[in-house]
């Protein structure tokens, strides 16, 4: 695969382009979701998938400033099976898959509001990020390795994971792979078991709690979190 083509193809995500060593590494960033089943839903009525594409347009820059090729998979919001996002990341040339999410909570937990004059639901009970990696990747040591370092550079920034998907309810009930930096095991979840290289998902926050939402819309808080991803990356050598 051309990579500035395909990045050209996706000018949402990052911009300018820039032009890079060829043995610069390259990694994967998918835009979790796509625009006709764009997941959760904020507390003021966001898609998920448009926090999920302007998170990963700042990690793709973060990554690029520092000399690694970033590979947007997709970034058009057209991508709708999960298997083809592994595919393009292999046939990119990849040699990390970052999944990028924004995270919400289980249906019992949410309260209705209004915003706007429209009715809309929301839980403040609930915030921090959150990462998974699956037993099935076939890397999954240097996964979890990845994991724990991005967790915890995102601890050194001063945000904290958060504990729910832990809580032994229906819809949750994940293990722990690294409790202190904030890492869950999710064996079956399809981009992360089906890419044949390292492979991290990140739910960078709650955007169902209405705090947690306005913060990750910012633009200070969006280079916060890319700034840890990256030094995340490059201290478990993922980007060497």
């Amino acid at each position: 695969m051309n990579l500035s083509r395909f990045c050209a193809a996706a000018p949402l995500l990052f911009a300018p382009l820039m032009v890079f060593a060829e043995q610069a590494p390259v990694i994967a960033i998918d835009v979790g979701h796509y625009r006709e089943n764009p997941g959760a839903i904020s507390a003021r009525g966001i898609p998920e998938f448009e926090f999920n594409a302007a998170l990963a347009r700042s990690i793709g820059e973060a990554l690029a400033s520092a000399g690694t090729r970033p590979l947007p998979i997709g970034a058009d919001g057209n991508m709708v099976h999960l298997h083809a996002r592994a595919r393009a990341a292999r046939a990119g040339g990849a040699s990390f898959f970052l999944a990028v999410h924004h995270d919400s909570a289980q249906p019992h937990f949410l309260e209705p509001w209004e915003w706007q004059g429209v009715p809309r639901q929301y839980t403040d009970r609930f915030s921090g990020f959150s990462l998974f990696v699956s037993r099935k990747n076939p890397k999954l040591e240097a996964s979890l390795r990845c994991a724990s370092r991005i967790g915890a550079a995102l601890i050194m920034q001063g945000l904290q994971p958060t504990p729910h998907h832990a809580e032994t309810i229906r819809g949750e009930s994940k293990p722990w792979a690294d409790r202190e930096n904030g890492v869950y095991y999710y064996d079956n979840l399809v981009v992360l078991k089906m890419a044949a290289m390292p492979a991290v998902l990140l739910e960078a926050g709650v955007i169902i709690n209405r705090r947690e939402e306005e913060l990750l819309q910012t633009p200070e808080m969006r280079a916060t979190i890319a700034k840890a991803v990256q030094r995340g990356l490059s201290e478990c050598g993922a980007t060497r």
